[in-house]
């Protein structure tokens, strides 16, 4: 759902106090060795490096050039983040290369997330943490939602389906446990909760990330007009007075025993 303005959306949605206590929970701490696996513009990657600090080290990997350019452009911790284009099968890292590897919104993109857990295992020292979080309901709960709407909402998630997995994050502990992670811990909070009409922060994020929905719908066949509409519709619920809209945060915790 890559659009020009996608590092943008991802900079301006990141709430950075909530970012702070999930990095906390995942145990990043001063002098750790984090892996930020589909960082993006970087946004999270500096958070890290200020809870690593100067005996840290933080690197961010991400597919898109463009992404990593932009990371890499950052004037913030410029010399304490290295940034690495990648992707989350083949990570570009060493055997137990880090204390602590992270994903955060990346998972719910994935056509083999077993495979990049196991990524994400065989790059984590014996003893270290494997953490990922991302949504349950994404883009999914409405009340209440006219059921012509609803039934383009159900047909754009299926349009997307092989790329796009809305409900990610109720799999993600069987996830955890097939991969044969270790005591494992999970924290479910609430992430979308629009209830009673958008703020307009919120709105101009909710317009970006549309605009990404309707290029991947259009590259899959919609027209242009059908895909715009959806997307008309689709915000003009989320202002409507009577209207509740939510997802579910869910982060998943684990040890690794040892490196295969």
């Amino acid at each position: 759902m890559e659009t020009s303005s996608e590092g943008l959306r991802i900079e301006r949605k990141t709430d950075r106090m909530l970012t702070i206590e999930q990095l906390r929970w995942a145990g990043i701490r001063n002098g750790a060795s984090v892996l930020d696996l589909g960082c993006a513009a970087g946004t999270t990657c500096r958070i890290m490096a200020g809870l690593v600090g100067r005996t840290g080290r933080v690197v961010g990997v991400d597919a898109s050039h463009k992404r990593v350019e932009e990371g890499r452009a950052h004037a913030d911790h410029r010399q304490t983040i290295e940034y690495r284009q990648g992707f989350a099968e083949e990570i570009p890292a060493g055997k137990g290369e880090f204390d602590i590897v992270w994903s955060r919104f990346l998972f719910e993109y994935l056509a083999e997330p077993q495979k990049v857990l196991a990524e994400m295992m065989r790059v984590t020292k014996p003893g270290g943490t494997v953490c990922v979080s991302d949504l349950d309901g994404n883009c999914i709960w409405h009340h209440p939602c006219e059921a012509s709407l609803q039934k383009e909402i159900d047909a754009a998630l299926a349009t997307l389906a092989g790329g796009f997995k809305p409900r990610i994050g109720l799999s993600l502990f069987s996830l955890f446990v097939d991969a044969g992670l270790q005591d494992l811990s999970v924290d479910v909070r609430p992430y979308h909760v629009i209830a009673g009409g958008i703020d307009a922060d919120r709105e101009e994020h909710w317009r970006m990330k549309l605009e990404g929905v309707c290029n991947a719908l259009t590259v899959r066949g919609w027209s242009p007009i059908r895909a715009i509409s959806l997307s008309t519709r689709f915000m003009s619920l989320l202002r409507d007075s009577r209207s509740f809209t939510y997802s579910v945060l869910i982060t998943m915790r684990g040890t690794v025993m040892s490196v295969k």
